[in-house]
C-alpha cells in the first residue's frame, strides 16, 4: 500500500487490485479503479447518485471529494449514474 496523495486531512490510496480508498483519518471509502491503462481510472458515482452509494461521512460532498481525487495529476476519474433502484452502497474501511 502506498498513498498517492497526502495532504494532512485527507490521503489518495491505490490498493490491489483495481480499488482505490479516499482516507479522511482512520476511514476511507473503496472506488473501484481500473487497471492496466494509462492514465489510471477511478470510478465514482455522480453527484445524482453519491449519497445514495457513499458512507453518511461523505453524503453532500460531491463536489469535495471529486476534486480532491481529480487533484492528483496523472488520474482520471469518470462519474456514472447508477439506474438501479437497488444501489449497492461502496465498501467502507477503517485502519
Amino acid at each position: 500500500m502506498r498513498p498517492l496523495v497526502s495532504r494532512g486531512d485527507y490521503e489518495i490510496e491505490f490498493r490491489w487490485k483495481e480499488s482505490v480508498i479516499y482516507w479522511e483519518g482512520s476511514r476511507g471509502v473503496v472506488f473501484p479503479g481500473g487497471w492496466g491503462v494509462d492514465p489510471v481510472v477511478t470510478l465514482v458515482p455522480d453527484s445524482v447518485t453519491w449519497d445514495r452509494n457513499v458512507p453518511a461521512w461523505l453524503r453532500g460532498r460531491h463536489d469535495e471529494v471529486v476534486a480532491r481525487l481529480r487533484g492528483n495529476h496523472g488520474h482520471v476519474v469518470h462519474e456514472e449514474r447508477e439506474y438501479s433502484t437497488t444501489v449497492q452502497p461502496l465498501d467502507e474501511v477503517t485502519r
